[in-house]
């Protein structure tokens, strides 16, 4: 597949699910990053300040793809503080639940080391508090997600395309199109079959059949008809292709809440500040 062409952020000219899936989603950024800001002067290990820079290029290459103004990078950033503000609120209430544990969990470990019995009542009294810690859970990974209508408000429908990677999918289903279209009628009868059995996500809606009537459909269109109904047969099939079962808000949410949005935005925002002599 040919990779996407990449536009440069140019702020100063450009005019520019249930709550499982959300703690699925959000929750891991956000406790890592509760993590490292409880130690702000800790010195990375190698590996995680290799992860770190990897998340800062994934981000900054979306940010730059964005084509933000200057206005939507103020009021994102605006944004994202209250994101994880409302994240970080929840967090202490499960900080103060994990406190609670610890000394559960010693007093189980001290029974099987001595081989005593554990009381029912102890058992019943860390199923609670890991009961909590779930809610909790919930709690934090959701509470940015109201923020994501917000940042619909900040975007353009492209731009949400971006953040949400629907524009990537978009992109993979055409040129899947395009591969299927470029085959031989041999090679489709070899290979268009096991193509679509290999794609297949029943869970989605799309089984091999309903993939395969694409590919037979978008291989017997003319060129004229194709191009007029491309957009239809790849939206068909971009479902496939994006990043797990999450819905957009849900995935916009995960975007400002990532604990280094914050400080890549605000370094890409002085840049271009410093370069267009702005302020």
């Amino acid at each position: 597949m040919n990779g996407e062409k990449k536009a440069g952020i140019n702020m100063s000219r450009a005019p520019v699910v249930a709550a499982g899936i959300v703690a699925t989603i959000l929750l891991p950024i956000l406790l890592v990053g509760s993590c490292q800001a409880q130690n702000p002067d800790r010195r990375p290990e190698p590996a995680e300040l290799i992860s770190q820079i990897r998340t800062e290029l994934s981000l900054l290459d979306t940010i730059n793809r964005l084509s933000l103004t200057s206005q939507q990078a103020e009021q994102l950033l605006a944004l994202a503080r209250k994101a994880q503000q409302a994240a970080a609120e929840p967090k202490l209430k499960r900080d103060r639940a994990l406190n609670s544990l610890i000394p559960l969990l010693e007093k189980q470990l001290a029974c099987m080391l001595h081989d005593q019995q554990i009381s029912a009542e102890l058992l019943d009294q860390i199923a609670a508090i890991e009961a909590e810690i779930a809610q909790i859970d919930d709690e934090i990974a959701a509470a940015p997600v109201p923020f994501a209508a917000q940042a619909r408000n900040l975007l353009s429908e492209a731009q949400v395309l971006i953040v949400t990677g629907d524009d990537q999918a978009r992109q993979s289903a055409e040129e899947m199109l395009v591969w299927i279209r470029e085959l031989s009628a041999e090679a489709f009868a070899g290979e268009g079959r096991s193509n679509a059995e290999a794609l297949a996500d029943p869970d989605i809606g799309l089984d091999s059949d309903t993939i395969y009537d694409t590919f037979h459909k978008a291989r017997a269109l003319s060129a004229e008809d194709y191009a007029q109904q491309l957009d239809d047969l790849a939206g068909q099939l971009v479902p496939l292709y994006r990043a797990g079962s999450a819905t957009e808000d849900f995935l916009i949410a995960e975007w400002l809440v990532n604990e280094r949005f914050i400080p890549v935005l605000e370094r890409r925002i002085r840049y271009l500040s410093a370069d267009t002599g702005q302020g």
